[in-house]
């Protein structure tokens, strides 16, 4: 198993669709890709990015308001020292969130 040469090496990159990790050799991801994933992951993986390059456009108020104040709004905790850390989750939870939301 190999990542692709683009992954990135923070988890709290946002990943495209097309470099996302998969169970075999790189090398097979020009020949196979297709064969080792559902398509509806795939597909899915791809609608939730648009979604989300688009900056929600369709959901709810609600739901628009929330997802930009958890991804996009500077959050910090404190740390031992009295000192403040930024938190971010990392891109598999946010991505798990927003295809939830983007499918409900």
């Amino acid at each position: 198993m190999a990542l692709h040469k683009d992954f990135p090496k923070s988890p709290y990159a946002i990943l495209d669709p097309d470099i996302r990790w998969f169970p075999a050799d790189e090398d097979i991801r020009e020949q196979g890709y297709d064969k080792l994933l559902p398509p509806l992951v795939a597909n899915l993986r791809r609608k939730v990015k648009a979604w989300r390059d688009s900056g929600y456009t369709g959901a709810s108020p609600t739901s628009a308001a929330l997802l930009k104040w958890w991804f996009q709004a500077e959050h910090l905790l404190p740390m031992a020292d009295g000192g403040m850390t930024p938190f971010q989750y990392y891109f598999a939870q946010r991505e798990a969130v927003e295809t939830v939301i983007y499918l409900h």
